[in-house]
């Protein structure tokens, strides 16, 4: 007998509904995908299959968890999840929520993020040659961005208005740690805005430049702008960097790679497709 399940509904509503589920043990039914490899079968919901694929997925969205590492008991639960999902969203489609018009959008939404994830996931499988990585690591170390590290404290701001604002104080003699533990919203205000030392190549590209056009002691006289906000930064102090060896880098490397991969990807088809945006009025392009 299958045992109760406390579900992931909460306190939506506990219907006394009588489930009818395949057992779910080691025979559990095959069927074909019409390509011919068989897909198991973990349970029927009004001659509706669930695979095995989609409770392994439901887990995996449910609990972060590799699905093999969950016991039985747990995985138990989540098909029950699974099957009442099933359940409720059969009746939502008996009462034609389905052709919803905002349903539809969320639903098309869901389908194209799922589908770009697959496409993102495979590129990130290719594998990077080594050549590749070596020639990346060379061009690294000969940039100037790569050669030397950098001491900076920096005070990051909603908007231009709140950062033109702290560079005024900064004029008039204001202490630039005191301003940052005041004004600062990143998670360095607590330490005066302190980065510690680091590598303008591996930050956010404008951040980096404008690291590299200071002088020891000065700070940004202009808001930085970069995704997080605009920033104000105080260079510290900038020293020579000791190179890292290959071995060293190589996962970062690969990393780097497989990004600029996907970027150089998302760049071609933006080129290559047909888009057109239609923007409200009054909207800047």
């Amino acid at each position: 007998m299958m045992r109760a399940a406390q579900t992931f509904w909460g306190t939506l509503i506990l219907l006394p509904i009588a489930i009818a589920v395949v057992a779910c043990d080691r025979d559990t039914p095959a069927t074909g995908d019409g390509d011919g490899d068989q897909v198991r079968i973990v349970a029927k919901v009004n001659d509706e299959p669930i695979s095995e694929a989609m409770l392994q997925f439901h887990i995996l969205r449910r609990t972060g968890q590799n699905p093999d590492t969950i016991d039985d008991d747990q995985r138990e639960t989540l098909l029950l999840e699974l099957v009442e999902m099933t359940l409720i969203a059969q009746d939502a489609r008996a009462h034609g929520l389905d052709r919803d018009d905002a349903v539809q959008a969320r639903m098309r939404n869901l389908h194209h993020a799922v589908l770009a994830q697959a496409m993102l996931e495979e590129l990130k499988r290719e594998p990077v040659s080594e050549d590749k990585l070596l020639d990346h690591f060379d061009q690294l170390m000969e940039s100037k961005d790569q050669l030397k590290e950098y001491h900076a404290r920096h005070i990051l701001l909603a908007d231009r208005d709140e950062a033109e604002a702290v560079i005024e104080k900064l004029d008039t003699g204001e202490e630039f740690e005191a301003l940052a533990k005041q004004h600062s919203r990143g998670p360095t205000a607590s330490r005066g805005g302190d980065l510690g030392w680091f590598v303008p190549g591996d930050m956010v590209k404008p951040f980096g430049k404008a690291i590299m056009a200071l002088n020891q002691g000065e700070y940004t006289r202009e808001p930085v702008r970069t995704q997080f906000g605009y920033h104000v930064i105080k260079l510290e102090g900038q020293r020579d960097r000791e190179p890292p060896r290959f071995e060293e880098v190589t996962e970062q490397l690969e990393r780097n790679l497989t990004q600029e991969r996907i970027e150089s990807y998302v760049r071609g088809l933006r080129h290559e497709g047909d888009v057109e945006l239609y923007r409200p009025q009054g909207v800047d392009e």
